[in-house]
């Protein structure tokens, strides 16, 4: 599990150094993104791995506790999935089951 707590920070690092470099260089509101056809492909990509995200943390959490992650996951993106995995970990204190399962464990 440390390893993957390890991999998660610096997925957290990277996306929060990523996100304030794209920002200082275009506007999210401003991006060319939407109008190529490999972006939009992305971007299905992307929302399609939040909603299996957000399917994952609905079941593991409390309806509002879950509500909350899943609005920050659908604004934040990865950021949040990387943030979230910290968070599981430290409390599922090593039980994978727990990690996996939350609530439901």
């Amino acid at each position: 599990m440390t390893i993957t707590k390890v991999i998660a920070y610096l997925i957290t690092i990277a996306m929060v150094s990523t996100i304030f470099w794209a920002q200082n260089q275009v506007s999210v509101f401003d991006s060319i993104i939407p109008s190529l056809p490999w972006g939009v492909v992305s971007l299905v990509d992307l929302y399609s791995g939040f909603i299996l995200v957000g399917i994952w943390i609905f079941y593991k959490e409390k309806t509002v506790s879950a509500l909350v992650w899943i609005f920050f996951l659908m604004t934040l993106g990865n950021l949040t999935t990387a943030i979230y995995v910290i968070y599981s970990l430290n409390k599922s204190k090593g039980n994978i089951t727990k990690f996996f399962m939350g609530k439901n464990s």
